[in-house]
């Protein structure tokens, strides 16, 4: 088996972490990595959040949802804790995969507790940051 099969095996195991804090998995999707476009999916609920660690076209995207507010896992990182994990985006190749997954579990399970939990006041602040308008920036001659 290739190593790139074994990443929906890797995601259990690296998010297993949120099994104690009432997470289960609702469903997952194993890829046959035919091409760079296939990959996986797997969403964790509990009774107040659900997540999602999807990685298709070597986009690894993982997002937080609570009732309507969706929030991507780089969009938090960056704008609540000052882009801690150190990512600047999210595609990786496949050879590159499986340390990014392990080190944004790492850094999920350390810090979003209250996102996990579903906490009132910091799902407020993360509703105000999704829901405000995006800067436009100037266009350049």
């Amino acid at each position: 088996m290739s190593v790139r099969y074994q990443f929906l095996a890797q995601t259990k195991k690296s998010f297993a972490f949120l099994a104690p804090l009432g997470f289960h998995i609702e469903s997952e999707r194993e890829g046959t990595y035919s091409s760079f476009k296939d990959g996986f999916q797997i969403i964790y609920v509990s009774k107040e959040v659900a997540v999602q660690v999807a990685y298709y076209d070597v986009e690894l995207d993982i997002v937080f949802r609570k009732g309507r507010i969706a929030a991507p896992y780089l969009f938090l990182d960056h704008n609540l804790h000052a882009n801690a994990s150190g990512l600047t985006g999210i595609m990786f190749p496949f050879e590159k995969l499986a340390p990014i997954i392990d080190g944004v579990a790492k850094d999920i399970e350390m810090n979003y507790e209250a996102v996990l939990r579903g906490d009132a006041s910091a799902w407020q602040k993360i509703e105000k940051l999704v829901l405000a308008p995006k800067e436009k920036k100037p266009i350049l001659p």
